[in-house]
């Protein structure tokens, strides 16, 4: 071979070497300190997959991220694939002389601080960032504390409570309202009313959106706007974890995510970003079907994230507090302080100045709430308060009421949100085996150590029939099931009310099933059941419902029936046993008019670790016909 085919065949070997490097390139790393084989082992690494949010789906179980903005990566199959988002960020990150704010290196800036930590040798040079570095010394962040504003059932969107995240700063004498929050939310539209935001809650109607705002508006929505309690769980995250999350919380910023009110929802979405601003933790792992505030609270707990919990009564429970330690005469003299314009001086007239004090604390509470109430301004209304306040001004500072008293349980301390309940009855003339399964959360009848009173949320309730033949049907499924009976008091006249939607069967062994929505609106009223020391020994109602009942299969007349009464009952809830009698009367139907009545007495006594056990007793009338149903059932919630 002479020097010029020499020369040709050493030209060829170079080119075929470097165009092979080309592609590799472009297949992996373009950074020859960084062997391909590492680059690999980071693409699985837990945290890099934390930090874009990958995770496995739980009906079709594809790996992807969780975010649904083409922003969000930098590869065009970064969404579903870690190794090629991972090589694009490192070639992003190695990129230099970009201007402030301009690289890539400030879009992502958690995902660089992780990836400079994982590999010194590439060589990264930080770029000049100051939008973002001004935006985290605004933050100031120093500590986490997760805030769980509670359940408040008169809201469909924010029956299972919520949770967001403080980011508090390192001086605790600075106040704790001018604090950041971080917060993830459905983006909804604002003139759907609740039912609309429910549907599309479940069904994932609405992108769900990191947002960033002072403590001060949240906490003036959830205590004073909702009138919810809240409490506080000041988090075990060190500095370094803290900065992540803060460098997390931009990334996530102007992104948006699938929200779905059971599982994808605002408890889970903080866990995942917990996730990726802590190596040693993986607390959404467990929340594949669903995630209940509470329990999110409880995983953080058992991961030993949580150093203490702090108490914040509502705006609501310091009125009903002060009301219950004034007198008769104080609460009736403050309502009239409000609700007339008689002058101030002159309702004040002869009252002691302790008494006096007490008073105007009292309403001023008062017309905060019907402010709220109202949700309007209301210049009347505001033009009393100032009354109420500058008389008080006048008088000697200083609490005159003590803070309401710490509720004796969390609500993460109650019962787990999942039931399974196996048992056995008799109806009409047949022995019959139940097997119960309900996904979420709460009925009256549950274990109320740490639940409120007379409220009542089911969702994913399937309760499945073995006969004495050996058939196996489904005797009910409960879509929804809400009922909340709010008593009155002083200061409050809340309704009481209920709604229910599924499938059902009347007793007898040849019912068939049915669909079913029920409406109702009526009154509750406490009883005061208390023990020698003053200490409630429960919880006591009467409540009267005006009952509307739609139902639809060919066993109707006309293939439905809609049908309207009264329901009316008794409801104990107790530290050891629940009780429920309740009588339906239904007299009025159209599409069929067969009246129908019902006589339930249940009783539940509760067990330890989670368990109970059930007996319950129903009659039935459709017309003069009457068929009786007994059943004897074990609980287990988890």
């Amino acid at each position: 071979m002479g020097r010029q085919s020499k020369l040709i065949m050493a030209a060829i070997l170079v080119a075929m070497s470097f165009s092979s490097c080309v592609f590799a390139a472009a297949d992996s790393n373009q950074n020859p300190a960084v062997a391909d084989r590492e680059i690999r082992d980071l693409a699985s690494h837990q945290q890099w997959l934390h930090l874009l949010h990958y995770r496995t789906h739980p009906y079709t179980f594809r790996f992807l991220s969780q975010n649904d903005s083409p922003e969000f990566f930098l590869a065009d199959d970064g969404k579903r694939d870690a190794y090629a988002e991972l090589v694009a960020n490192i070639d992003a990150f190695l990129m230099q002389g970009q201007g402030d704010n301009e690289s890539a290196q400030c879009r992502f800036p958690a995902r660089y601080h992780w990836l400079k930590q994982r590999l010194p040798q590439a060589g990264f040079v930080d770029q000049p960032c100051p939008a973002f570095t001004e935006w985290r010394d605004e933050l100031n962040a120093h500590s986490l504390t997760l805030i769980f504003p509670a359940s408040h059932i008169n809201s469909p969107s924010s029956m299972y409570g919520h949770t967001l995240v403080r980011m508090d700063r390192e001086d605790s004498s600075s106040s704790k309202l001018l604090a950041y929050s971080v917060n993830f939310a459905a983006n909804a539209d604002p003139t759907d009313n609740e039912l609309v935001f429910s549907y599309k809650g479940l069904s994932g109607g609405y992108p769900g959106e990191v947002s960033v705002m002072p403590y001060y508006v949240k906490t003036n929505q959830y205590q004073h706007m909702e009138y919810r309690d809240t409490w506080e769980y000041e988090l075990d995250f060190g500095s370094a974890e803290v900065e992540q999350f803060v460098r997390h919380v931009w990334e996530l910023q102007d992104t948006a995510f699938d929200y779905f009110f059971f599982d994808e929802n605002c408890s889970y979405r903080l866990l995942t970003m917990l996730d990726a601003a802590s190596a040693r933790a993986d607390l959404a792992a467990d929340f594949k079907m669903k995630a209940v505030p509470v329990d999110t609270i409880r995983a953080l707990y058992e991961a030993g994230f949580v150093e203490r919990e702090v108490y914040r009564p509502s705006a609501a429970s310091v009125m009903e507090s002060n009301a219950a330690l004034a007198s008769e005469q104080e609460a009736e003299l403050a309502r009239t302080l409000v609700e007339t314009d008689i002058p101030v001086g002159e309702l004040l007239s002869g009252v002691s100045e302790e008494s006096q004090t007490r008073v105007l604390e009292l309403a001023y509470s008062y017309a905060r709430y019907l402010s709220v109430k109202k949700k309007q301004a209301n210049p009347v209304l505001r033009k009393r308060t100032l009354q109420i306040l500058s008389a008080r001004s006048k008088l000697p500072a200083g609490d005159v009421f003590p803070a309401p008293r710490k509720p004796e349980f969390r609500d993460d301390e109650g019962h787990g949100t999942s039931r399974l309940s196996v048992g056995g009855g008799y109806t009409g003339e047949q022995w019959h085996g139940d097997i119960n399964w309900r996904i979420a959360y709460h009925d009256v009848l549950d274990p109320s150590k740490g639940f409120s009173p007379g409220a009542q949320i089911e969702m994913g309730d399937f309760y499945t029939r073995v006969t004495e033949e050996g058939d196996v049907r489904l005797q009910r499924l409960t879509l929804v099931n809400v009922l909340s009976l709010s008593h009155r008091t002083r200061f409050q006249n809340p309704v009481a009310w209920t709604v229910s939607a599924g499938l059902d069967r009347f007793n007898g062994e040849k019912s068939e099933l049915f669909s079913q929505f029920n409406l109702g609106f009526g009154r509750a009223w406490q009883l005061p059941l208390r023990l020698r020391d003053g200490k409630r020994l429960g919880s006591a109602r009467l409540f009267a419902l005006g009952d509307l009942t739609a139902r639809a299969d060919n066993q109707f007349e006309e293939g439905y029936q809609v049908s309207a009464g009264l329901r009316a009952g008794w409801l104990w809830q107790g530290r050891a046993n629940q009780e429920l009698i309740q009588f339906r009367w239904q007299p009025v139907a159209l599409g069929d008019d067969t009246p129908r009545r019902e006589l339930t007495i249940e009783e539940a006594f509760n067990g330890f670790d989670d368990v109970q056990l059930r007996f319950g007793f129903s009659r039935q009338w459709a017309a003069s016909e009457a068929t009786n149903s007994w059943k004897l059932t074990y609980a287990w919630y988890f």
